[in-house]
């Protein structure tokens, strides 16, 4: 059956192109990420990740395709802990800035969770039903981009059904290659368009400042506080004298 209730979700994931899968540890975040990855690749999308998968294409042989006079990548970026590589906001805006115009779609699981501009698509289990004997998990998706939200909920059916398709016990190689595939498929993108930035050229040059790094932590702060303020609160009731 797989994913149950999940039609709007592939909808909304390739608007949005950017999704963090939470979860704890071992609580199925790749798998999930490469069961959605599956919907794309049906489509003739190329999958690039840095773990060892019977379904990933190798970097050199992924280039730009030619469609209708548009050049895309038309490629699914699926990094096992990516949120171990993504803590600035500019990491976020360099490698996914051109993401729809290039046809990327960015899977990020991990228990660590990215910078907060890496989260405007979110996914996290709130219920397994393996405890009561069935294959069943439950996940609520939500969108959070300035004052828009939204959120919807799925299941997946069977999640043992994507084993084999990845190494569970590989922890995954330094994204370090693949980031800088992107940017430099960025700078070709540019070129390809006669435009250029000529402003990063390697990893190193997305490094974060501590201003940035400060700023992603008011941020963040900012957001909890926000939550535990819309938390409604119950007066205490008064006793009687």
């Amino acid at each position: 059956m797989g994913l149950i209730g999940a039609s709007s979700l592939l909808g909304i994931i390739k608007s949005y192109r950017l999704v963090w899968i939470g979860g704890r540890f071992g609580g199925h975040k790749t798998s999930l990420a490469y069961k959605i990855s599956e919907q794309f690749l049906k489509d003739d999308y190329r999958l690039i990740t840095n773990n060892r998968s019977v379904w990933a294409d190798k970097l050199e042989d992924v280039d730009y395709l030619q469609v209708d006079g548009d050049y895309i990548l038309k490629s699914v970026v699926l990094l096992d802990e990516g949120g171990l590589f993504f803590k600035s906001t500019r990491q976020v805006e360099m490698i996914a800035s051109f993401a729809r115009k290039m046809d990327c779609i960015y899977l990020l699981p991990s228990f660590w969770p990215p910078t907060r501009s890496a989260q405007v698509l979110t996914i996290q289990p709130i219920f397994n039903f393996k405890s009561t004997g069935l294959p069943l998990i439950a996940y609520k998706w939500r969108v959070k981009l300035g004052a828009f939200a939204d959120s919807g909920y799925f299941f997946w059916w069977w999640p043992n059904e994507i084993y084999g398709i990845y190494d569970t016990k590989d922890p995954g190689e330094y994204a370090g290659e693949i980031v800088q595939f992107l940017i430099d498929k960025t700078e070709e993108y540019n070129k390809l368009y006669d435009r250029g930035r000529g402003d990063i050229n390697s990893i190193s040059d997305l490094e974060a400042t501590g201003e940035e790094l400060l700023q992603d932590a008011v941020s963040g702060f900012a957001e909890a506080a926000d939550t535990i303020a819309a938390i409604p609160v119950k007066g205490r009731r008064r006793g009687r004298l």
